[in-house]
């Protein structure tokens, strides 16, 4: 009950810090506004157990990538926003762009409201029961979206939930559970997730350091510019 209080809490937050991002004036209030955010998103992490991505979240995006934010500002000297015939066609980007989060934010609430957001293993099961295909899926999924082998599940793992059970297949439903909920967990290690980003997502992580470095450029030549008087 108290997770289901805190993400609900962070939650509220990080979409009303995200609102402010984008109406506030000032940047330097929206940039604020966006250290809030990256601290609620960091606060919804930890309930759902993925620590070290709250972690780098605070460290490298609230930390280090906030700095770099607010020096651009700072060094372009950016002041309020331009005039609202400047930036009559980035409103109508903004609506549309609103109106398709918005209809995505009332499809997921209503998954939600059915049931059908959460997780097999987060439902709760009889007690006593097998485990079911559901389960045996999402165990599946967890193998191959962190590179793990069944035989290391059932040596490392399944010793750690019951001790008169060595295999996945034969555990009970609650067991499957709490399996699940030890593999999810163990799998936001340090070394498991550099483990899948330098293999299974390195073609993503290569993207993002293209788009970082074109960000630079642009930065780069934004300062460099020439104006008319310098020019002169």
């Amino acid at each position: 009950m108290a997770e289901q209080i805190l993400f609900t809490v962070f939650g509220i937050l990080a979409v009303g810090s995200a609102i402010c991002v984008i109406t506030f004036k000032n940047p330097i209030h929206s940039a604020l506004a966006l250290v809030l955010t990256f601290f609620s998103l960091a606060g919804l992490f930890v309930s759902l157990g993925a620590y070290f991505v709250a972690a780098v979240q605070v460290i490298v995006y609230a930390g280090a990538i906030m700095v770099l934010f607010l020096f651009v500002i700072m060094l372009l000297n950016l002041g309020r926003l331009q005039t609202p015939r400047q930036i009559s066609k980035a409103k109508v980007f903004a609506v549309i762009l609103g109106i398709v989060l918005a209809a995505e934010a009332i499809y997921i609430g209503l998954k939600v409201y059915e049931g059908t957001a959460v997780s097999p293993a987060q439902r709760g099961s009889e007690v006593g029961a097998v485990i079911t295909s559901e389960q045996l899926n999402q165990i599946a999924a967890i193998e191959s979206a962190y590179r793990l082998d069944r035989s290391e599940i059932n040596s490392d793992y399944v010793p750690q939930i019951t001790s008169q059970k060595s295999n996945v297949d034969t555990l009970s439903a609650d067991e499957a559970d709490r399996l699940i909920k030890k593999l999810q967990g163990e799998m936001g290690n340090p070394d498991r997730i550099g483990t899948i980003l330098f293999t299974k997502f390195l073609l993503p992580f290569e993207v993002t350091s293209l788009i970082l470095l074109a960000a630079l450029i642009g930065v780069i030549v934004l300062v460099k510019r020439e104006t008319p008087n310098s020019a002169a």
